[in-house]
C-alpha cells in the first residue's frame, strides 16, 4: 500500500464540533467520533469524514480530519429529500473518500448505506454501536421495514463490530449470534487545573439532550424541591421534525425557581467551563450506551448520580449513585450534597478510573490495531 490506510465515515453532525463555535451543538456521539478520528490520525491513518454542509468549504481539513460536505442539515422537500439532496450528495461523498475501512456508529439508516457503499468499493466496514438498544435483535430505535433491512443487512455483514460496553458484548451474542469487540469510550483528560475542587463546589448540574428519554423534568422537579442548592442545565435543544417543548418546559420552571439556570447547548471547548463549581453531576436518561457527558464529568473529577449505569462501573467502581426511581436519586445527590469528604473521594476515583480506562492514548490504540488487523 503506497498511501497510508484509509478510514471514513459518516458523521451528519460532526463539523459542528470543529467548528470552533461557528456552529452551536455538539452532540456526544459526534464529539466521541471527532476523537476516535483524531486518535487514528495520530496512528498514522488517513481519516475522512462526511457531514452535512454547512456551508463550509469541501475537504476541509480540521482536526487531522478531511471533512466532505454532503446534504444541508434540513435540505430539501419532505419526503422526496431523502433520494435528494441526502442520498444522492451522501454516496457521491462516501464514494469519493475512497477508503480503505469504512465506520459507522449506531443503528440507523446510513448504518446500512455506508455498508453498501463498502461492499461496493470491496472495501471493509466496521460496524460500531451507540446505544444498548443497537444490540437488541427488535432494534426499538429503527423505524420502517427498509431502515430495519438496511440496519440488519450492516450488522450482519460487518467485518468487524466494536461494542462500548461488556453488556452490549453479550446481548449482541444473545440477539444476533455475533461476536465483539469491546472498546469503551474515549474522553479528553483535562489538566490539574482544570479538575473541579468538589469540596468547595456546590452546584447540580445538568447536560444532556432536551428531549422526553433523556427525562429533563427529573432535574427541573430536583431544583423546585431544591430552591437553596444552585442547579444548572444546558444541552441540545431539538429542531424540526423533533419539537423543543422540553427545553420550553424548563425554561419556565427556571422564571418561577431562580435557583435554576437552564440554557443551549455548550460547545466542546466550553464544558470544561460549565464543569467548574459543579458538586454532583445529574443524570436522567434510563437508557443509553455509554454517556459521553459523565465520562466529560468524571475526567473533570465531578462524581455523578445516574439513573444508567454501563457495565455497572458507577457503583462498582465507587464513582456516584445509580439508582432508577426518582425518589432514590434525588436522596442520592442530597448525601452528596451533604456530604464533601464522600463526593471528594468519589470525585477522586473518577478521575483516576476515566485516567486508566478511558483516555485516548488508551482506547485509540485499541481502535487503530483492530483495523490493522483488518487490513
Amino acid at each position: 500500500m503506497n498511501r497510508k490506510p484509509r478510514v471514513a465515515m459518516h458523521v451528519e453532525f460532526l463539523y459542528p464540533v470543529v467548528s470552533q463555535g461557528r456552529v452551536p451543538f455538539a452532540g456526544g456521539i459526534e464529539v466521541q467520533l471527532t476523537l476516535m478520528g483524531r486518535g487514528l490520525a495520530k496512528r498514522g491513518f488517513d481519516v475522512h469524514v462526511v457531514t452535512c454542509d454547512y456551508g463550509q468549504p469541501d475537504r476541509l481539513q480540521a482536526d487531522g480530519l478531511t471533512l466532505h460536505k454532503a446534504y444541508p442539515p434540513s435540505g430539501g422537500i419532505p419526503v422526496l429529500r431523502f433520494f435528494h439532496p441526502r442520498l444522492t450528495l451522501g454516496l457521491s461523498a462516501l464514494w469519493r473518500c475512497d477508503a480503505d475501512v469504512y465506520l459507522f456508529r449506531g443503528a440507523a439508516l446510513w448504518a446500512g448505506i455506508v455498508y453498501r457503499v463498502a461492499r461496493a468499493r470491496g472495501r471493509r466496514f466496521v460496524w460500531l454501536t451507540g446505544h444498548d438498544h443497537d444490540v437488541m435483535k427488535e432494534l426499538p430505535d429503527v423505524l420502517g421495514a427498509r431502515d430495519r433491512a438496511l440496519v440488519f443487512a450492516a450488522i450482519r455483514g460487518a467485518d468487524a463490530i466494536v461494542t462500548q460496553t461488556q453488556s452490549q458484548a453479550a446481548r449482541l451474542k444473545t440477539d444476533f449470534g455475533l461476536d465483539s469487540t469491546v472498546i469503551m469510550n474515549s474522553v479528553e483528560i483535562p489538566g490539574p487545573e482544570r479538575v473541579v475542587d468538589p469540596v468547595h463546589a456546590g452546584d447540580v448540574i445538568w447536560l444532556s439532550t432536551y428531549k422526553a428519554s433523556k427525562r429533563p423534568d427529573w432535574f427541573t422537579r430536583f431544583a423546585e424541591r431544591h430552591p437553596q442548592v444552585r442547579c444548572r442545565m444546558a444541552g441540545v435543544v431539538p429542531g424540526p421534525p423533533v419539537n423543543d417543548i422540553q427545553f420550553r418546559a424548563a425554561r419556565a420552571v427556571a422564571a418561577r425557581v431562580p435557583s435554576l439556570e437552564v440554557s443551549g447547548p455548550v460547545s466542546r471547548e466550553g464544558i470544561g467551563a460549565f464543569l467548574q463549581g459543579a458538586a454532583v453531576f445529574a443524570h436522567t436518561s434510563p437508557s443509553e450506551g455509554f454517556p459521553n457527558t459523565l465520562l466529560e464529568a468524571w475526567a473533570h473529577g465531578v462524581s455523578s448520580v445516574s439513573c444508567f449505569d454501563p457495565d455497572g462501573i458507577v457503583e462498582r467502581e465507587h464513582l456516584g449513585a445509580c439508582r432508577e426511581s426518582y425518589e432514590e436519586w434525588e436522596a442520592a445527590i442530597e448525601a452528596r450534597l451533604a456530604d464533601p469528604v464522600l463526593r471528594a473521594a468519589e470525585s477522586a476515583r473518577a478521575r483516576a478510573w476515566t485516567v486508566a480506562h478511558h483516555a485516548p492514548e488508551v482506547v485509540h490504540e485499541s481502535l487503530a490495531r483492530l483495523l490493522r488487523s483488518l487490513l
